[in-house]
């Protein structure tokens, strides 16, 4: 990946970090923003929101299986914003606020501000966008404020579901592949893609020694997104031997039972200890490439 944040919940501390300032798109976990401002808006959930032309993705010509003209209510369409990451949903409800969507758009990058987001910069409520950008540290901030939105909460971690549109019954499944994985308490979770950004996730899941949210930014392939979940869980669980990917390297000192990950060229990589208790001090250490014998057994499957 490009750039990572881990971040203890519980203690207010970066565990991990791996150019988290680095400025890139972050694709669809723009919709959390685009969720909390809906939510904010105070807007009836029950409201119909009409889905028209104008929602259709000239950008990236992406599909959609929210045909031009379905009417679903308010909360209907952000499920699907959320869940199946619907970018056709995500422009309605935008769409579908007092002002427009100029106004929408106007008003995630007030939250943004108000989320102390200094990084961020929003045009475009799906995610499509390229100018919607920001930082590892920055969607840490975002995840942590729309944990506290239970709709949001529920519907990011929502494993299916299925929506009468017209005279059709839709089954949409969530674009997460976490949120199915026995082996994880998944609080909140998005994931995202463009070419732009490479492929994206935040997630909040609770962890042995607490509540964790971790941020990927920019990996190349979702098996490689999810290889890097697995080496990060594994070294927050206190397992020493994590799966290290062919282009990666976990690095472990076995003295303060530490182990980060890094890319194959020399990068920057801050760590702090988590294991309870604890007294050690962050520290910063490079660490070059290394080839490891990769453990398929416990990858996630791609999104």
């Amino acid at each position: 990946m490009r750039s990572a944040i881990v971040y203890d919940v519980g203690r207010g501390k970066v565990l991990l970090e791996k150019n988290a300032d680095d400025l890139q798109p972050i694709a669809s976990l723009t919709k959390l923003m685009t969720a909390m401002v809906v939510l904010d808006s105070a807007q009836p959930l029950g409201d119909t929101v009409t889905v028209d032309n104008d929602d259709i993705d000239w950008l990236k010509h992406s599909g959609s299986r929210i045909p031009i003209g379905a009417s679903l209510e308010r909360g209907e369409m952000l499920r699907l914003a959320l869940m199946s990451s619907e970018n056709r949903a995500a422009s309605a409800l935008s769409r579908a606020f007092p002002g427009g969507q100029t106004a929408f758009i106007h008003q995630m990058n007030e939250k943004a501000r108000a989320l102390h987001m200094a990084s961020t910069h929003f045009g475009d409520p799906t995610g499509l966008s390229p100018d919607d950008f920001s930082t590892a540290r920055d969607v840490v901030k975002m995840a942590e404020a729309a944990a506290h939105y239970p709709l949001i909460s529920e519907y990011t971690t929502l494993p299916r579901y299925e929506e009468e549109i017209g005279r059709r019954t839709r089954f949409y499944h969530n674009t997460d592949p976490l949120v199915r994985a026995a082996d994880w308490d998944v609080l909140v979770a998005k994931i995202g893609y463009i070419r732009e950004a490479g492929r994206c996730i935040v997630v909040d899941a609770n962890m042995p020694n607490g509540q964790v949210m971790i941020a990927l930014l920019g990996s190349r392939t979702s098996w490689e997104r999810s290889a890097d979940l697995v080496t990060i869980r594994r070294w927050l669980n206190g397992d020493e031997t994590p799966v290290v990917e062919p282009h990666y390297y976990a690095s472990t000192r076995l003295h303060h039972h530490h182990s980060v990950l890094a890319h194959s060229h020399r990068v920057r990589v801050h760590f702090a200890s988590y294991r309870t208790g604890s007294t050690a001090n962050a520290h910063r250490q490079s660490v070059r490439h290394h080839a490891g014998k990769r453990d398929t057994s416990r990858l996630l499957p791609p999104d």
